[in-house]
């Protein structure tokens, strides 16, 4: 067995396990109703990120990205489908799903009636995948930044980052070893704001803000 074989596995079994921790916190939401604390912005923006992952993965024949970013599509569309059902402000998330499914079907009349060049549209749906993976890697720098301003990591799990710091590290290397700039670039966005997330674990630990 080879060592893109390897990474390519590890790869998927560490993104299945990641994808898995998204369940406790719906089956919570969906018993007891409470939306509070659900990250809904990171179901619908895995959702929408699923839907391109899986269009790309289909266009340069990668088993892998297909199969993957499909379970992340279904998985991050339960999330969204229960979020919208639970919460008694429908508004704002109906309103947030419709103007990406918008964004995505407005991309893809572009890249078949203006782009239509095959190469062109496989790497217009690269960046997509590639900007919108971004924003879900870089996000975690907020809680960074939160978690210093009030010097205390409380709350902050350690599970999570080492599931996702993992994760990011997998698809970085795997995304190398694929010569894929758009799948290892945002990894190292990913790999970088998890470590930060480690960094100040270590220092605060759980102590909450003494000057609370």
């Amino acid at each position: 067995m080879d060592t893109f074989v390897i990474v390519e596995k590890l790869t998927q079994g560490l993104t299945v396990i990641a994808l898995a921790s998204g369940i406790p916190p719906c089956i919570h939401m969906i018993k007891t109703g409470i939306t509070k604390n659900v990250p809904f912005i990171f179901f619908f923006l895995g959702m929408m990120n699923g839907v391109v992952g899986t269009i790309y993965g289909l266009m340069i024949s990668n088993a892998t990205l297909l199969y993957i970013n499909l379970l992340a599509m279904i998985m991050s569309a339960v999330g969204v489908v229960s979020y919208i059902a639970m919460t008694k402000s429908k508004s704002k998330p109906m309103l947030q799903v419709l103007f990406g499914s918008i964004f995505l079907l407005l991309n893809h009349w572009y890249c078949v009636r203006i782009v239509v060049h095959e190469g062109q549209v496989t790497e217009q749906y690269g960046l997509m995948m590639f900007f919108i993976s971004l924003v879900l890697l870089a996000s975690p720098a907020l809680e960074v930044i939160e978690c210093m301003k009030d010097k205390s990591a409380e709350g902050m799990s350690v599970a999570m980052i080492v599931g996702n710091l993992s994760c990011s590290f997998a698809w970085l290397f795997y995304g190398i070893l694929l010569k894929d700039f758009f799948v290892y670039a945002p990894n190292i966005v990913g790999v970088a704001t998890n470590l930060g997330k480690a960094v100040v674990k270590v220092i605060y630990g759980g102590k909450k803000d003494k000057t609370a």
